[in-house]
């Protein structure tokens, strides 16, 4: 892959919009290396012999299981990935990290628990601890011993964060701080001993803290929940626990940097779970269908079925497609960071805030489409506690909440482009109005390209983007944060764009190293999103045109909407039913 390091490149942070990458710029799921395959394998069969067959008692909630759990998972190694060497760690790359998060999807409830452990709560020490906090502590999340958690909720306060009212006041002799307040929905509450907890010093410096429960910690109950309920979730009651001075976690006053930027790194590694639990769901769908029979057929014969399965393999793919791509993205840009700089670490995966937002909301919603469609697949059968769907999809709807609503990762995406380096410049004074007078220029497709109506598309798309929030900034000015309606529609346009080039760009690679008859697949995916992507963005930015403008103006802008996405539909029908017959004849998802 190309190395360049210019933030307006292919590959750095929110450069898609401003540069357009080739196919050999981007990383896909076909590129893992032996040793993350390998790795990714150990986390599968861990999975499989240990977990798997545990499951009902994981579901009881016998925390001193999911703890065994854990302690087998680090002698696999599981729990060291994120984690320094020189701390008990293996320091790996995130795209082994969530590649490994993928793999332990296949128990939602017990993924929860260990990506909570290695994630949020491992994280914020191992980007904001002083050396004596990564060592005092790091070793024993490494090993196992201690389990982590991440306190950053609190009744009254879920997005709006700072507003938080647990208290941190120093004692009169400067060396602890007393802690009182109460957080909310704590992935391993019950059982944690170690948690990252935000409160306010002096009412308004909101700060992060490294709290061990022995300081006084208490849990609330279990919380009765939708899904996930073989994971541990309470509140934390704080009365007067007593914490170290030392054990504040970055600077007084800073904690909102702890916590957005762990947040982040959440999204950038969620997207393989949601992804991989879509495929999950679409695997036993397929198994289903071909076993189930209906007018002596099995259903998974008949049209409207292979619609289900064919859409569910699309966002599969799809989903593959940016989440890999983001992942190796980003550790393209870690390459130069030498490994004891968590500072410009941070800054280098901070860049990439609007693709870690896209991959959360994306990947979210697409496994909620999936899990969805796999119970409509199974019929009465699937409202059913005895059969898997129904499970599934109670499992899945936490995550277009977690890791930051769905709704403010839509904000995060136009606020960011607005303001980032690589592509502020594009939505300057008049930029609307160029983008639609180019809604009309003829883009050369690479005469490589199996897709060059594809190609066209993408380039008027990031047209559309600029289009409408450039639109959108010329019309607000400074009260554009306040349209969230507007906003969020601008969001929809930027992930579809970001989603069709990295798809696009995926298939291209895979044509160019197998050839037409072996990447016909995922020829007809890409061919079917980007038509339907094209329909979906068409439909957004006419929302933002009709907010926007004056009667006099409206026809003239919508007609230029329509320019930008026009397209010629392929016969999807034909292609849904073509990669519903491939997936079905594997048995699972394989692609």
């Amino acid at each position: 892959m190309s190395t360049q390091t210019d933030a307006r490149a292919p590959g750095a942070g929110a450069a898609f919009l401003s540069a357009d990458a080739a196919p050999e710029d981007v990383f896909t799921r076909e590129d893992l290396s032996p040793a993350q395959q390998m790795f990714g394998r150990i986390a599968e069969e861990f999975m499989r012999t240990e977990v798997v067959p545990r499951d009902a008692l994981i579901h009881a909630k016998d925390w001193a299981l999911t703890r065994e759990l854990l302690l087998k998972a680090a002698d696999l190694d599981l729990l060291r990935v994120d984690i320094p060497e020189a701390y008990g760690g293996l320091g790996l790359d995130k795209v082994s990290s969530a590649y490994v998060g993928e793999k332990i999807g296949v128990v939602p409830s017990f993924a929860g628990s260990l990506g909570a452990h290695t994630g949020i709560g491992t994280l914020p020490l191992v980007y904001f601890g002083t050396e004596e906090q990564k060592a005092r502590y790091l070793p024993r999340l490494a090993s196992g011993e201690w389990v982590a958690a991440y306190a950053l909720t609190e009744p009254g306060s879920g997005s709006d964060a700072r507003a938080a009212r647990t208290k941190a006041t120093l004692d009169t002799d400067g060396t602890h701080y007393l802690l009182n307040g109460q957080k909310m929905w704590i992935t391993n509450g019950g059982f944690a001993d170690l948690f990252t907890i935000f409160a306010q010093v002096d009412g308004d410096k909101f700060t992060a803290f490294v709290v061990e429960r022995r300081m006084g910690v208490l849990s609330g109950r279990e919380e009765p929940k939708l899904g996930l309920d073989g994971s541990s979730t309470t509140a934390l009651i704080l009365e007067n626990v007593r914490v170290p001075a030392g054990n504040v976690l970055g600077r007084v006053g800073e904690g909102h940097r702890v916590a957005f930027n762990i947040l982040n790194l959440g999204r950038l590694k969620l997207g393989t779970r949601n992804v991989g639990g879509a495929k999950q769901a679409l695997t036993r769908a397929i198994n289903y269908a071909v076993e189930r029979k209906q007018f002596g057929r099995a259903i998974a014969e008949f049209g409207m079925i292979k619609q289900k399965l064919g859409e569910m393999a699309v966002r599969c793919y799809v989903g593959d497609s940016i989440v890999y791509r983001t992942l190796g993205d980003v550790d393209r840009a870690l390459e130069a960071v030498p490994a004891e700089d968590s500072d410009r670490a941070l800054k280098v995966i901070e860049s990439f805030a609007v693709e870690c937002s896209i991959n959360k909301v994306w990947t979210s919603e697409a496994l909620a489409y999936v899990v969805d469609e796999a119970l409509q697949t199974y019929g009465g059968y699937g409202y059913s506690k005895e059969y898997p769907a129904e499970r599934a999809y109670r499992d899945a709807r936490i995550t277009r909440i977690y890791e930051g609503t769905n709704e403010i990762n839509r904000l995060i995406i136009p606020n960011r482009l607005l303001k980032h380096e690589a592509t502020r410049d594009l939505f300057d004074k008049g930029a609307a109005r160029r983008a639609l007078e180019g809604a009309d220029v003829q883009t050369a497709a690479p005469s490589s390209t199996p897709l060059p109506a594809e190609r066209e598309l993408l380039a008027r798309a990031k047209r559309l983007v600029v289009f409408t929030l450039g639109l959108s900034k010329e019309k607000y000015g400074d009260g554009l944060a306040e349209e969230q309606e507007v906003l969020g529609h601008v969001a929809d346009i930027a992930a579809e764009t970001y989603a069709l080039e990295s798809a696009l760009l995926r298939t291209e690679k895979l044509f160019a190293a197998r050839g037409e008859a072996a990447a016909s697949v995922q020829l007809d995916i890409t061919r079917v999103y980007a038509s339907d992507a094209a329909d979906r963005m068409e439909h957004s930015a006419r929302q933002v045109v009709a907010a926007l403008s004056d009667d006099g103006d409206a026809h003239d802008l919508l007609e230029g909407v329509r320019r930008l996405t026009r397209h010629t539909p392929p016969n999807t029908v034909a292609a849904r039913r073509r990669i519903a017959d491939v997936v079905v004849r594997a048995g699972r998802y394989h692609l």
